[in-house]
């Protein structure tokens, strides 16, 4: 199995199950939250819907304008199209198992936005190279992610602003499906 880890927040997360293992059905990962830690920011998968299930400790998650609290053996279901965050509102870890249904290219969105994220000064400020690599990444999974809150349009601003500037430095979705 594959981990990775958010050296800024702690976070880690293991591949259980992959598109490649489930013949696209769905991705299966275990994620840690350090305590006190939140997740990425209000995010939509629009073709995609996750689920939560928390294995130990608490879940905190947003959706549909509902503050939810998940403790150790419940789930829930975000369906497509439903804005999210989520977060660990306790003093101790948390771990919850996160499914993709379909699986779609949720692998190479995770382990690229983390290995962009690390490779950051100041992940919490954003960059120029932080917006361009992310913004190559979304075109390479064109409609499957979306930031909630600003408009795409200023993100996008902001990226070819980049551009100018520097490279992305994150793989291609056709050099990561080859090395993961």
């Amino acid at each position: 199995m594959k981990s990775i880890t958010l050296k800024s927040t702690g976070e880690t997360i293991t591949f259980v199950k992959t598109g490649k293992d489930t013949e696209g059905a769905f991705t299966e990962v275990i994620c840690t939250i350090p305590a006190g830690q939140e997740g990425p920011p209000p995010h939509i998968h629009p073709l995609q819907d996750e689920i939560f299930e928390v294995i130990e400790g608490k879940l905190e998650l947003s959706a549909k304008g509902k503050k939810i609290v998940l403790e150790e053996g419940q789930s829930l279901n975000i369906t497509a199209k439903t804005a999210h965050p989520f977060s660990n509102p306790l003093d101790r870890e948390t771990k919850f198992r996160a499914t993709y249904k379909p699986a779609l290219d949720i692998e190479y969105l995770l382990v690229q936005g983390f290995d962009s994220l690390n490779s950051q000064s100041n992940p919490n400020k954003p960059s120029f190279q932080m917006l361009v690599d992310f913004d190559f990444i979304l075109k390479q999974i064109h409609g499957q992610y979306k930031f909630a809150g600003a408009p795409a349009i200023i993100f996008t601003i902001f990226a070819v602003i980049g551009r100018l500037f520097t490279k992305p430095k994150v793989k291609s979705l056709k050099d990561h499906s080859a090395s993961f």
